[in-house]
């Protein structure tokens, strides 16, 4: 388009200024573009990258811990080799804060998510090592043994056959194959590419287009003088924030055009936020966990946390815990071992509500003041001065021993 201003042709680009050159809607321009969806590509979309961390942020800060099932219920197996390997050191150099975040992000964004089991020669588990599903080839069966495997790439042309035995496995969402899961990104193909396909329209816009408030134009031409003289007084009398809603007065057959955003550009933006709901959905996670706080209000934030909880953390953490239980404990220990995650802390809600839960428990005797200690990560009493004793309010007392006026001719056989 070619507009001219003060004797001068001013050109622009159909691709840079969209909302005055043409009519035509955003849609239009997306059909041109092509975006590949992966993962690495879908990481570059913001609401992709909140939720993905966000969830592996929270499964890698639970405590996770190998209990022992004994006629006391389950205590910790702090004996046990893969204990700390599941809540401090998994190897020599990754935390199990960094592992088990790499492995929830490798599970939500690919295929499944795999680990590496390294034994000592007597078999027992010494350390585990993420491997980028990326660098995993997909299952081989063996044809005389049916035993499966798996084919590491190690760069350099190297690759490595890792056994059953030999690795964790946790796979993606299975549908048409009980080997092969499906792979995210293609199923979401539709939503992150629209999404991707926004973000490059709103790029392409701000970067190569002239977003103009307004022009003047004159039917003759003028002066270089004219013209820069114009400009400068133009600026001086109405450009600042001191000189908004000025009244411009314009002579000698100036015109002002005032331009307003199309129909077309709010569509746009009515569109990518649109988008950060359907990527949320995709996910499974709830939209105030990406700092969409459109609906939540103090009322229901606390409601909605838990039910992040309850439909996000919950069924990721039984995920997980299976997983372990699967492929880090033998045959025997899986009778005795329990891995488990702890999620009480995500949902201890506030300071009162977390004490009438322990008032009630304490009273009611199914809870020792270690329990809540040991909750609130506090020291715990010394045995011997109580703190491991369960109790109830001395007021309770049973039904019958309780006194009460029976009718004329009705007995009773409690005792008082």
């Amino acid at each position: 388009m070619k507009i001219k201003l003060f004797g001068r042709v001013w050109e622009f680009k159909n691709s840079a200024l969209p909302s005055v050159s043409d009519d035509k809607s955003w849609a239009s321009y997306l059909s041109g573009k092509g975006y590949p969806v992966t993962a690495d590509t879908a990481l570059r979309v913001a609401a992709v990258i909140r939720c993905v961390d966000v969830v592996a942020k929270t499964m890698a800060s639970l405590p996770f811990h190998l209990y022992e099932r004994g006629d006391a219920g389950l205590t910790k197996a702090e004996t046990h080799p893969v204990y700390h390997l599941l809540s401090k050191l998994p190897n020599p150099y990754t935390t199990a804060y960094e592992f088990w975040h790499m492995y929830v992000v490798n599970l939500m964004l690919t295929r499944g998510a795999f680990a590496k089991i390294v034994r000592d020669r007597n078999g027992f588990i010494q350390e585990l090592w993420n491997i980028p599903t990326a660098n995993v080839s997909t299952f081989f069966h063996n044809a005389i043994s049916g035993e499966r495997y798996i084919i590491v790439n190690l760069g350099k042309g190297q690759t490595e056959i890792l056994r059953y035995g030999d690795y964790m496995y946790t796979p993606g969402l299975r549908f048409g194959s009980d080997i092969d899961p499906e792979n995210p990104m293609h199923i979401a193909s539709g939503v992150l590419g629209l999404t991707m396909a926004l973000n490059g329209y709103a790029q392409d816009y701000f970067e190569n287009g002239t977003n103009l408030g307004g022009f003047v134009e004159y039917p003759n031409s003028v002066s270089e003088e004219a013209y820069e003289s114009f400009v400068k007084s133009w600026k001086d009398t109405y450009a600042g924030v001191s000189n908004h809603h000025k009244i411009a007065f314009l002579e000698s057959g100036f015109k002002f055009n005032q331009l307003t955003q199309k129909p077309s550009d709010s569509q746009a933006l009515e569109s990518r936020k649109f988008q950060i709901i359907e990527i949320c959905r995709m996910m499974g996670v709830p939209p105030h966990k990406v700092f969409d706080l459109e609906r939540a209000t103090f009322s229901n934030i606390e409601q909605q946390n838990i039910e992040y909880v309850q439909e996000s953390i919950s069924p990721m953490s039984v995920r997980l815990e299976q997983t372990v239980y699967k492929d880090l404990l033998g045959m025997r220990e899986q009778r005795t071992f329990v891995p488990k995650f702890n999620v009480n802390g995500l949902l201890r809600g506030d300071l009162a509500a977390r004490s009438a839960y322990y008032h009630n428990g304490r009273n009611d005797g199914w809870l020792s003041a270690n329990d809540i200690r040991e909750k609130e990560d506090m020291n715990l009493i010394p045995e011997d001065e109580g703190g491991n004793v369960y109790a109830v309010n001395g007021n309770m007392i049973p039904l019958t021993a309780v006194p009460y006026n029976l009718p004329k001719g009705v007995t009773t056989n409690a005792k008082t």
